[in-house]
């Protein structure tokens, strides 16, 4: 390009993998923008499909879009193989398979030049087969955020296409995405834009097109999510690189354990041990951090699906708890005890017992009601090897039966001496 050309007000970004289906609609909603002051950086990363000649067709016909080829190194490497070419004031980042409003650009740049903001984040409609719903951000529009409470409500989503950057502040701040063929390279990009941004303009209206789609990486959940565990931990060091740690720490373990919790909900069955292994061991490693926020943290900061999921991966499970607990393995708050113990004690029978009775239903052909039922004579005496499996289970059902309702007798007597003396305060 010739140098004394004058610089396009905004460098669009998207990169291609084995989208044919989907490219013409996404460059479709790009070329028609409002905005005509753009430049278009796609750049192929390794596509085996059709998609590199539609590349090359929309290119020659629109000279703003350059098309850049790679080998297949991963969505972060493909979108930081675009930082070099940047040439616009400001940055967006598009998928391929996704689609754009028409006045996208000219209305995040309009908001953008008002407030000089390093981000303008906007909302999204998302499509699958059966449904669409549209993400709202914020009632009032646009807003300013400088706050760490208020920036964090925008870490809820890591996709880069909610967010329309000033391009000095990327470059300068190297605010980049993971490298690598892994789910998750956005975090890092989304987390250290978030934090170093000194202003995030909140635009609240539906000017993307989310497509859930089957074969992505949103959609195929597979061993390789288990990289959340590293992009966890490279987030981690950029807070203590950009003296951010202690500010954003408790926001950071609440994402990270919801993070996992999602990861963990979509795995297969079989996947799921494996990656909550993989997480204590890691844990284990770096200093049981996680743990030791969550135990000193207060309960309301954590929905009960986040409490049982760090009772399932600290100590297996509210069971697991109960044993940790009784045993004074670890010292566990009253507040946590109560939130995460004393109420599930109240389902005691169903938690301990129907699973048993289940099991042995299907063992010895015939229901029980109580552990010390089992009788051992029901099974094919052949089966010495299940019977000492059955033998074994019982008696551990049953200790564990007679320690929880122990505890639970102890917890409540402890909460009804304790309920007049609060009264009278």
């Amino acid at each position: 390009m010739d140098s004394t050309q004058t610089l396009p007000g905004l460098s669009v970004i998207t990169l291609v993998y084995n989208v044919e289906p989907y490219l013409r609609q996404c460059l479709d909603s790009v070329v028609n923008q409002t905005l005509r002051d753009i430049q278009i950086i796609c750049v192929n990363d390794g596509s085996t499909d059709a998609s590199p000649a539609i590349l090359e067709e929309y290119a020659a016909k629109d000279s703003r879009i350059e098309v850049y080829h790679q080998e297949n190194q991963g969505g972060g490497s493909a979108r930081n193989a675009a930082y070099p070419y940047i040439r616009g004031k400001y940055t967006y980042f598009a998928d391929p398979d996704d689609w754009l409003e028409l006045e996208l650009c000219q209305q995040c740049w309009d908001i953008a030049k008002t407030t000089e903001s390093d981000c303008v984040f906007f909302g999204a409609t998302y499509h699958n087969s059966t449904s669409r719903h549209l993400f709202h951000i914020d009632p009032s529009s646009p807003k300013i955020r400088q706050s760490v409470e208020e920036k964090s409500v925008l870490l809820l989503s890591a996709a880069p296409w909610y967010r329309f950057w000033r391009s000095e502040f990327l470059l300068s701040n190297q605010v980049k995405f993971a490298e690598g063929k892994r789910p998750f390279n956005d975090q890092l990009h989304a987390w250290k834009g978030t934090v170093l941004a000194n202003y995030i303009v909140i635009l609240d209206r539906p000017l993307y097109h989310y497509r859930v789609r089957q074969g992505s990486y949103q959609s195929t959940i597979n061993e390789l999510h288990f990289s959340v565990i590293e992009t966890k931990c490279e987030i981690e060091k950029m807070l203590h690189e950009t003296d951010s740690y202690e500010v954003y720490k408790g926001i950071f373990f609440r994402k990270k354990l919801l993070l996992y919790y999602r990861v963990f909900r979509r795995l297969p069955r079989s996947l799921r041990a494996k990656f909550l292994q993989r997480i204590r061991r890691h844990e284990n490693e770096t200093g049981n951090k996680l743990r030791e926020y969550c135990l000193n943290a207060s309960p309301k900061q954590f929905p009960n699906k986040l409490r049982k999921f760090y009772l399932l991966l600290v100590v297996g499970g509210w069971l697991g708890a109960v044993r940790y607990y009784f045993s004074n393995a670890i010292k566990m708050p009253e507040r946590l005890l109560r939130h995460c113990i004393i109420k599930p004690l109240k389902n005691v029978n169903r938690i301990i017992m129907r699973p048993l009775e289940n099991l042995v239903r299907v063992l010895c052909g015939k229901p029980i009601k109580t552990v010390r039922k089992v009788q051992l004579s029901d099974i094919d005496r052949q089966t010495r090897d299940l019977k000492k499996l059955v033998r074994k289970l019982s008696m551990e059902i049953a200790e564990l039966r007679h320690e929880v309702l122990e505890l639970r007798g102890q917890l409540q007597n402890q909460v009804q001496n304790e309920t007049p003396v609060k009264r009278a305060a």
